[in-house]
């Protein structure tokens, strides 16, 4: 039961991510307060590019997360080591909208923190596949 709820904060928390980075791919100016600093009026093209293959990655942990969740966890050792990846991201992530001037970038951290919340209890990141010989 607990991994269910863990998965659904951490797929709602995805999903407001998603939101943001796709927003900003798309030049929706009405996200500029809570992404990029919060200091933007329009968004470059570099800017927009960048967070649309960040949106892309939002989308695989969309289905990564769930593969964990179905398969109690790391599978491979790819699987572990895109898990630690993903884990250590998301709490950067926390921390450096934590950091923010802004205060309405700054609420963007509880997300981040769900997401590597999610990563930490699904992933089961303390087994670590053996290699098959």
């Amino acid at each position: 039961m607990k991994k269910k709820i863990v998965l659904a904060a951490s797929l709602v928390s995805l999903g407001w991510t998603l939101y943001l980075t796709a927003a900003v791919a798309l030049n929706v100016i009405s996200v500029a307060p809570r992404v990029a600093g919060g200091e933007l009026h329009s968004f470059s093209g570099a800017l927009r590019f960048t967070y649309g293959v960040q949106a892309i990655v939002v989308i695989f942990q969309f289905i990564f997360l769930v593969q964990l969740f179905k398969r109690s966890g790391v599978w491979s050792n790819t699987s572990y080591l895109l898990a630690r990846i993903f884990l250590i991201l998301s709490t950067l992530s926390a921390i450096v909208n934590l950091a923010s001037r802004n205060p309405l970038e700054r609420w963007n951290a509880i997300p981040a923190f769900a997401i590597a919340y999610g990563y930490l209890v699904l992933g089961a990141l303390n087994f670590r596949p053996r290699p098959k010989r």
